[in-house]
């Protein structure tokens, strides 16, 4: 029932390794399959008319809205807008804490100093 079985192993010295072994991601890298689009207007024209346009666009409820090109983009900077607003849930939280510890405190020294 058993069965015998052979491992063969390949020891690569250091220069050999770099010409067999890809060290540079490229299969982490997910390549465009489209080819980008060449914008016909420069970043400082883009925000000329976003400027303009600035109270004619949307708070929300659509992906060309402020709340939409500002969601897209934190997702390309790699930041969540739920992250953002969890850490400013706890930052507020932490602030009425603080606040209540200094409340406390200072009743303290107040009713030691009578």
């Amino acid at each position: 029932m058993s069965e015998q079985v052979k491992i063969q192993k390949t020891i690569y010295g250091l220069q050999s390794f770099n010409t067999v072994v890809d060290t540079n991601f490229s299969q982490l890298i997910s390549t465009p399959t489209v080819k980008p689009v060449i914008p016909d207007k420069t970043v400082a024209e883009f925000f000329n008319d976003y400027n303009t346009l600035f109270y004619e666009i949307p708070l929300s409820d659509s992906d060309e809205s402020h709340l939409g090109l500002a969601t897209r983009s934190l997702d390309y900077l790699g930041i969540s807008l739920e992250d953002l607003q969890t850490e400013i849930s706890n930052l507020r939280e932490e602030n009425i804490d603080l606040k209540n510890q200094i409340l406390i405190s200072s009743q303290i020294n107040i009713g030691t100093q009578i």
